[in-house]
């Protein structure tokens, strides 16, 4: 799938770039357009009571776009392993002469009611479960993030609310970006530019419940940052300016 569209002020930082978390909020519409078009999407999936979530994803931002600016984003299923399937997604500017933005994902498909995971095969066309990717936005899938060994502190708390929430009734994927955002730049109202950010969500985090955000720094440009519900981890985020 590829489509061309302008970003919007709302989409943007204090200086003008695409922020993450909105880079974040298209991803996710993105996936959905591309994998209704493919016959496994949101509306597919429903019938059979089951849903897409995003398990991890590694973005890559070669040059962040701007306010106004035009871009080209290209997103396409790369196949599947086990019970992950793949997607990578592609962003240039508008005549497509310049890469903006790397991203490779990793999606499981679960059942509404018990939360188990299901295996894609029972949901996708042959030909798609068994594709064999042949185009790499990020050609490495995502990988596990090692919590520090030190350096680890509690930078603050915070209770999952009507906001953050979306219409399976967990706290959207894009939020917990802007949390870790906000955890990993709370000093700086301009923040740094962003050159990669992943993220792994480990558990779901629902309504009223209290995460505890820890951070670290693991070099002089990353910053680690875990959101932690009763001692479960509930995502973990790994940033470099």
């Amino acid at each position: 799938m590829k489509e061309k569209r302008t970003i919007a002020c709302y989409e943007t930082d204090a200086a003008g770039r695409l922020k993450p978390f909105a880079f974040f909020n298209l991803v996710q519409e993105w996936a959905n357009l591309d994998a209704i078009n493919l016959g496994f999407g949101y509306e597919q999936l429903i019938e059979k009571e089951s849903i897409w979530v995003l398990s991890r994803l590694k973005a890559v931002f070669l040059r962040p776009p701007t306010w106004r600016e035009e871009i080209t984003a290209s997103t396409w299923h790369k196949g599947t392993d086990g019970v992950f399937s793949y997607r990578d997604f592609l962003i240039c500017n508008a005549d497509e002469s310049e890469v903006l933005i790397r991203a490779t994902s990793s999606w499981l498909i679960i059942h509404t009611d018990t939360r188990r995971i299901q295996r894609p095969r029972d949901f996708f066309p042959s030909t798609q479960e068994q594709l064999s990717a042949v185009q790499h936005a990020l050609e490495e899938p995502c990988q596990k993030i090692p919590v520090p060994e030190k350096g680890l502190i509690l930078a603050e708390t915070r209770k999952v609310r009507y906001s953050d929430m979306d219409m399976n009734l967990h706290m959207n994927s894009a939020k917990y970006i802007e949390w870790a955002m906000d955890c990993a730049s709370h000093n700086h109202p301009v923040p740094q530019v962003v050159t990669s950010f992943q993220i792994n969500f480990n558990a779901e985090a629902l309504f009223d419940q209290t995460l505890q955000l820890l951070k670290a720094e693991t070099d002089e440009k990353s910053r680690y940052v875990e959101g932690r519900h009763e001692d479960k981890s509930i995502f973990q985020a790994l940033i470099t300016f």
